[in-house]
């Protein structure tokens, strides 16, 4: 663990800083998932991953679930569309724990978080929301002329200042090759692994997506057991109102009940009360 101070003024332990991520570049094959809520953050962290990407307005939960682990605020396009909400989400990411950004936008985008020395990780290959601009959800750097075309982005973004980047459906052999070249660190989904880090999807891995990505592997059947949970949930209700309506239930063991003679002396009592009420009405 490496001890650190964060943007927030905190101090905190993380697993990795973005020097090690750098100095790790082309040495161990590192890992990283998507974590919605505490619960994903806190499966990863137990698992032992080595990095953790959610959308901005998750982290804090993210953040506590997971205290010591690498962690990557999305700072969604449709969550922050112009540039003064980007600023504005990066500035309470970072706050609330991040250890770095990522964004889809623009090259000026990332070399205005970059200028603040925030750590900004930019997007290569297919990038899904602007996928309309290739022709549709496709591998991007299957010809040379494509291929070109990521070796010029990676430029363009070392330029901007972005210390890492994702980079999405692209040949193996293509994103080795750049790798070779490039001081970024790079993020690989679909990539192969020829990147520093294998990114998926925790949906993905644990098996709870119904019509998961080509690139995506299932390491579990999580979405089995869900359905599992959801029939024995129903068949448990549908059993409650089929007894209540019949009168089985509440069952004599799961009542309170008393012991014959007070109930009796409680009778006594009541018919008593009873009767006095009827004489005075």
């Amino acid at each position: 663990m490496r001890n650190i101070f964060t943007f927030g003024h905190r101090p905190a332990q993380r697993n990795w800083t973005v020097a090690d991520l750098r100095a790790n570049k082309g040495k161990l094959q590192l890992t990283e998932v998507t974590a919605m809520n505490g619960e994903q953050a806190a499966r990863a962290a137990a698992a032992g991953i080595d990095t953790i990407v959610t959308r901005s307005q998750m982290l804090k939960e993210v953040r506590a679930a997971a205290p010591n682990t690498f962690l990557t605020a999305a700072l969604m396009l449709i969550d922050h569309p112009t540039e003064k909400d980007v600023l504005e989400g990066a500035m309470r990411a970072m706050g609330e724990g991040a250890d770095a950004l990522y964004t889809t936008r623009s090259l000026d985008t990332i070399k205005m978080l970059a200028d603040l020395d925030f750590p900004v990780m930019g997007h290569v290959g297919l990038v899904p929301p602007y996928s309309t601009w290739i022709g549709g959800l496709r591998a991007y750097g299957t010809t040379a002329e494509e291929a070109l075309k990521v070796v010029g982005r990676f430029r363009d973004m070392e330029r901007a200042g972005a210390f890492a980047v994702e980079v999405e459906l692209v040949p193996q052999q293509v994103l080795e090759e750049i790798n070779k070249h490039t001081t970024l660190v790079t993020f690989s989904i679909g990539s192969g692994s020829g990147g520093d880090v294998t990114f998926l999807f925790s949906e993905d891995i644990c098996g709870e997506t119904e019509n998961p990505p080509r690139h995506a592997f299932a390491y579990g059947n999580v979405r089995r057991l869900q359905e599992q949970i959801e029939r024995e949930r129903i068949a448990a209700l549908s059993a409650f109102q089929t007894e209540v309506r019949a009168g089985t239930f509440p069952y004599e063991r799961v009542s309170v009940s008393m012991k014959p003679e007070h109930l009796e002396a409680f009778r006594t009592r009541l018919s008593k009360t009873d009767r006095l009420s009827v004489a005075r009405g």
